[in-house]
């Protein structure tokens, strides 16, 4: 269960700690950008603990059908995926979880460029999103395993239909990204730098490390097979972007920096944006289509946890922190776009249609304290427990007042009041605090 943290900026640095540490082990070239799923909505919670049971599509998917619609919007340059995270076909369940919808929109480039510098991919979560609506993640699994390939005890997550994660979003790792059959003409779906992906290549040798081509003078990814990738290699290639594990992609050859995930309950379309003319179609296929997706015999091997080679453990450079805090918030208030005040609810305030995108990214990529708590929440208490990690009662300003009157104006941060310096100088950081006016 979820446990609640009282002493935001301790536990925000425990969690720090840990992320450092583990982050030097799941990438390759140091801190890359990472697209979490949106919220979530409806889940099929009565496919639970049904391991191995074939569900037909949409006889088995109750109400919970596949939905996924994708726009062209010039005016901003972005082909936008809308989609509830559904397949459309059948599936065999490998894990005791149904799948749960989640509200994406995905913003990528509508024109993409190749640029000189290549980007690795996730090694954690979505690296492109399919034409179904269904994200596709990369090759690693937990423990650092190769997912696409079953080996080694992963259970469930090679086979092309896909799995559901343990926060029960579908996705796929296998390259043919929620196909039962797929060819070098095949759409297979969208890269996070907005090129488009294909099927296999007999011949994959004129493909680039990222999996990318050009055709008729325009750049895109093929997968590849199974057979195309050696799977003997390490997924990192040294302290290289272009990764060994290439089934789906290898790397990003556009930037993704304008790539952003959105909640579609909240989200509005620009006046130009129109449909695209190529949409997947919705098919009932069944979970089985060849004998190389027969359900491995569960096993319970254990798996070795190998911290990785040594010498890349240092590879990973610091990343820069911003904390950020509202405060003056009601107990239970959730955090919404503004404007957001039920008491002046007529105010007008200019925002773009598209919502606030960077600060969205920064939200969604960013790790979210939905359950701290503060014991006074007014704007300069509350601040003083996030970068002490003590009561404002406690503060040194504050020793000869009795609790109940600690108010803003009587909380300063004196002498050995500040933590945030002291604990993070252990990781070299340089800190500084800025606050509203």
């Amino acid at each position: 269960g979820q446990q609640l943290c009282y002493l935001p900026l301790l536990c925000f640095l425990v969690r720090l700690q840990q992320h450092l540490v583990n982050s030097q082990l799941q990438t390759c070239t140091g801190p890359i950008l990472r697209f979490p799923p949106p919220p979530k909505g409806q889940c099929l919670t009565s496919w639970s603990d049904q391991r191995g049971e074939e569900k037909l599509y949409p006889d088995d998917f109750e109400d919970l059908l596949n939905q996924v619609q994708i726009f062209q919007c010039p005016s901003r340059g972005k082909r936008i995926i809308i989609s509830n995270g559904i397949p459309n076909h059948g599936v065999i369940l490998q894990n005791p979880r149904g799948p749960c919808e989640f509200n994406y929109v995905v913003e990528i480039p509508l024109n993409p460029s190749v640029v000189d510098e290549r980007t690795e991919i996730p090694i954690r979560g979505m690296i492109a999103m399919a034409m179904n609506g269904v994200p596709a993640y990369g090759a690693q699994e937990n423990d650092y395993l190769n997912a696409v390939e079953g080996t080694m005890g992963v259970q469930g997550a090679r086979f092309w239909y896909g799995h559901a994660g343990p926060n029960s979003a579908w996705h796929t790792h296998n390259p043919k990204m929620g196909r039962a059959a797929e060819s070098q003409e095949t759409l297979l779906g969208y890269a996070m730098d907005g090129f488009p992906i294909y099927g296999h290549l007999d011949d994959d040798s004129m493909l680039d490390s990222c999996n990318g081509m050009y055709k008729d003078g325009n750049y895109q990814y093929h997968v590849r097979t199974l057979e195309q990738v050696d799977d003997n290699l390490e997924y990192c290639n040294g302290d290289s972007p272009e990764t060994n594990w290439n089934y789906i992609l290898g790397c990003y050859s556009g930037p993704v920096d304008n790539t952003h995930i959105f909640d579609s309950t909240s989200y509005s379309l620009d006046d130009d944006c129109f449909i695209d003319d190529i949409s997947d179609t919705t098919e009932s296929v069944a979970a089985t289509p060849a004998a190389d997706t027969t359900i491995p015999a569960t096993t319970t091997q254990e798996i070795p946890i190998t911290s990785g080679d040594s010498d890349n453990d240092t590879r990973l450079k610091r990343p820069n922190i911003i904390i950020m805090q509202p405060d003056d918030l009601p107990f239970y208030d959730a955090w919404g776009r503004p404007p957001n005040n039920p008491n002046t609810p007529n105010k007008n305030i200019l925002l773009p249609n598209h919502g606030l995108p960077n600060i969205d990214s920064l939200r969604l990529n960013g790790l979210q304290m939905m359950q701290a708590y503060t014991a006074s929440p007014m704007c300069g208490t509350s601040r003083f427990s996030t970068i002490t990690s003590r009561c404002p009662s406690r503060a040194l300003s504050n020793e000869d007042t009795m609790p109940s009157n600690v108010v803003i104006p009587s909380t300063k941060l004196e002498g050995d009041d500040c933590a945030t310096p002291r604990t993070t100088l252990q990781f070299n950081f340089v800190t500084m605090a800025i606050a509203q006016q």
